[in-house]
């Protein structure tokens, strides 16, 4: 098994957010729309992927997504590793908006541990980021610019809320807490329904579309109410589900 990249950032982190529109020809995302148009999961969740090289296909990490209800929240874990490297990001969201309250990753690459965490305060609007990198520690306050955001690590979670819809587009903001709080805004569209072949079978999935910088990253998800994540190819890294979903 070929050993994770050094620099491994699940989902968007490692990208830079367009502004523009998915497809010039058609009308704007809708950016005042709610991106959550309902919670597909059960209070207990876990999936298992595959991690591939999009150049060979050759298997280069295991990972697992997993979701537990805690009282008025969810609990959102994401658990990547390879070779001894591992990252693992623990994310605590309301468990109707999916706004975040906090979040945890720690990596340890190589043997050298990096640890980021973070405490949304939704009352001031502002993200309190520290980071540990070894002995040195760091703490960043940071002014939350819009009403309603979302933690980029949940991402692949997120994503699976909204309106599964031929042609639909919407827009959201996102915080990177890895980023130092830095805040984007990602576009999403649903492109059309394709038939695809993961390790788990053979499904008709959506296709969505999303805009990162000058890269078009692409998710596949099930017809079926969960709106289970089949695969993913973020340019870095292609998730694919590895087994049924517990």
């Amino acid at each position: 098994m070929r050993a994770l990249l050094p620099a491994l950032s699940i989902c968007l982190g490692l990208l830079v957010f367009a502004a523009a529109c998915l497809d010039t020809q058609s009308a704007c995302a809708q950016e005042d729309s709610d991106i959550v148009a309902s919670i597909p999961w059960a209070d207990q969740e876990s999936a298992d992927y595959l991690l591939l090289d999009p150049n060979d296909g050759e298997v280069c990490g295991e990972g697992t997504l997993s979701i537990s209800r805690i009282g008025d929240q969810y609990e959102l874990s994401l658990r990547f590793e390879s070779e001894g490297n591992t990252d693992v990001t623990t994310v605590l969201v309301d468990a109707e908006t999916l706004q975040p309250a906090s979040v945890r990753r720690v990596r340890l690459i190589d043997g050298n541990s990096e640890i980021v965490e973070a405490e949304y305060d939704d009352v001031e609007k502002v993200i309190h980021v520290v980071e540990l990198i070894g002995d040195d520690r760091r703490e960043i306050p940071r002014r939350l610019d819009e009403e309603r955001y979302f933690d980029n690590e949940t991402s692949l979670f997120l994503w699976r809320t909204i309106r599964f819809e031929e042609g639909y587009e919407i827009s959201y903001e996102t915080v990177l807490a890895n980023q130092g709080g830095a805040q984007r805004t990602v576009r999403l569209r649903v492109d059309s329904i394709e038939q695809i072949t993961v390790p788990a079978g053979t499904f008709d999935a959506w296709r969505v579309e999303i805009v990162a910088g000058d890269v078009n990253q692409l998710a596949w998800f099930t017809q079926t109410p969960e709106h289970y994540l089949l695969q993913y190819h973020n340019s870095v890294q292609i998730f694919q589900l590895n087994s049924p979903i517990e």
